[in-house]
């Protein structure tokens, strides 16, 4: 059985006509977890959480721990978010990412900080995040994952 799974989910900073993007992970040559170089490129119903959710599990379902070699050739900034640059990414995207570790679902919010996302933190200095008591449906999962999306969203003040 797989030990930790990852699986990144960003969407563009917009309301409607948001483009999504899934990317399941894998193992880099010294084992540490890195995106594979494939993913989904959606543009969901942002109200049709369980499409968003299967969307989910898709990547959850392709991650593994298998060694994967990926191009330097390859540019994800372009071949996923049709941004020039990965800091476009940064400035452009909002990301979550789902995990599954020693048997607990969870999903949490991060932020940009620098050329890098990392966890966000409410007021509070708590991180934002999600622990599913158990494997949560698809219809839930999109649901949380939108909630915390929006909840962002309106920390940006894209919405009121």
């Amino acid at each position: 059985m797989k030990k930790i799974i990852l699986v990144s989910i960003a969407k563009e900073k917009k309301i409607e006509d948001f483009r999504m993007v899934i990317m399941p992970s894998g193992r880099d040559k010294i084992g540490l977890i890195q995106d594979k170089d494939y993913g989904i490129v959606a543009y969901p119903n942002k109200n049709n959480f369980e499409k968003i959710g299967e969307l989910i599990y898709w990547g959850f379902n392709e991650s593994d721990d298998k060694v994967i070699d990926i191009s330097p050739n390859i540019k994800f900034e372009k071949q996923f978010y049709n941004c020039s640059s990965f800091r476009k990414v940064l400035n452009e995207y909002n990301e979550i990412s789902f995990s599954f570790v020693k048997g607990i679902y969870k999903i949490l919010l991060l932020k940009k900080q620098g050329d890098a996302f990392v966890a966000f933190k409410d007021e509070n200095k708590e991180a934002v995040e999600y622990i599913f008591s158990e494997k949560p449906t698809a219809l839930e999962l999109g649901t949380k994952v939108m909630e915390m999306f929006e909840y962002k969203e309106r920390y940006d003040g894209l919405i009121e």
